[in-house]
C-alpha cells in the first residue's frame, strides 16, 4: 500500500478510533497505543485486506486489542456519555438542581448501554455521540448501509425498552 495513502488514512480515522475508545473507558495512554498497535497490525497483514473493507478491518483490530486489554487489566469496559460537552454546559450552569439531574441522567444511559448487545451499544454511540452518518458508521464496521440501519433501529428499540424497563 501506498505510504502516503497510509499516512492520510491514519490521520483521519486513527483520531476517531482514539475517540471512540476514550468514549469506552480507556485511558490516554492506553488508547493511544491501541491505535498505534492496530494500524501496526494492518501494515503487517495488509496484503489479505480488500482495499474497501481497510477500515472496518483496523476498527475491529482496536476493539479486539480493548478488549484484551481489559481483560489483562481484570478491569470492566466503562461508558462515558458526553463528558466534554456535559462539564462545558456545567462550567455554565447556575443551577445546582439541573447539573445533578444531568449526572444522573448520563449513568442512567450508561448503565441502560451496559445492558443492550455489545454491537447495538457501538451503533448507538456511533450515531448519537459521533454524530457519524450511516455510510460512515457502514465504512467504520464494515456493514452495508441498510444493514446499520436495520441494527440501529433494532438497537433505539432495545434501548427503549431497557431503559423502560430501568424506569418502571
Amino acid at each position: 500500500m501506498n505510504s502516503r495513502l497510509l499516512l492520510e488514512l491514519y490521520k483521519k480515522q486513527a483520531r476517531m478510533i482514539y475517540f471512540y475508545l476514550k468514549k469506552n473507558g480507556c485511558s490516554h495512554e492506553d488508547a493511544e497505543d491501541i491505535v498505534q498497535e492496530s494500524y501496526a497490525k494492518y501494515i503487517a497483514y495488509s496484503s489479505g485486506v480488500p482495499s474497501d473493507k481497510v477500515l472496518s478491518y483496523i476498527f475491529t483490530i482496536s476493539m479486539n486489542e480493548f478488549r484484551k486489554m481489559l481483560k489483562k487489566k481484570g478491569k470492566e469496559q466503562v461508558i462515558s456519555v458526553d463528558d466534554h460537552r456535559f462539564w462545558n454546559n456545567f462550567a455554565n450552569d447556575q443551577d445546582p438542581e439541573t447539573s445533578v439531574l444531568n449526572i444522573e441522567m448520563n449513568h442512567e444511559i450508561a448503565i441502560t448501554l451496559e445492558r443492550i448487545q455489545e454491537v447495538y451499544k457501538q451503533l448507538l454511540i456511533l450515531k448519537y455521540e459521533f454524530e457519524l452518518s450511516y455510510k460512515e458508521i457502514s465504512l467504520l464496521v464494515g456493514m452495508k448501509e441498510e444493514t446499520v440501519r436495520t441494527y440501529l433501529y433494532r438497537a433505539r428499540k432495545e434501548f427503549q425498552k431497557k431503559w423502560r424497563y430501568l424506569h418502571e
